[in-house]
């Protein structure tokens, strides 16, 4: 298993809304085509970010769940609109180490 970390820095007062397009729209698109393990949000630091944490098999589970999630219809439009929201996106790839709960 590899897992892709996204920070999603919003615009101030942004987070609040990105969360209710999740929650309205995005999450029926997106959840057919890749697995949420969490989502979080700062209590301390920078206030307008969004942590979510995402599985997959392997680097090349996480393309073709890509795009197949792009062609889904709709999906576009929505990540249009999240993306207004946004200062910036960063992503990071981790593997669990032996230690992890999560393999």
């Amino acid at each position: 298993m590899i897992y892709e970390l996204r920070v999603y820095t919003c615009l101030p007062g942004r987070v609040q809304d990105v969360l209710q397009m999740w929650e309205r729209e995005g999450r029926e698109m997106i959840e057919p085509y890749m697995q949420m393990v969490g989502q979080w949000i700062g209590e301390s630091g920078n206030s307008n970010q969004i942590y979510t944490l995402w599985a997959f098999r392997d680097m090349n589970h996480r393309q073709e769940a890509r795009a197949a999630l792009m062609k889904h219809e709709g999906f576009a439009e929505y990540l249009a609109r999240c993306r207004a929201c946004y200062v910036e996106q960063v992503s990071t790839f981790l593997t669990p180490t032996s230690l992890s709960p999560l393999q």
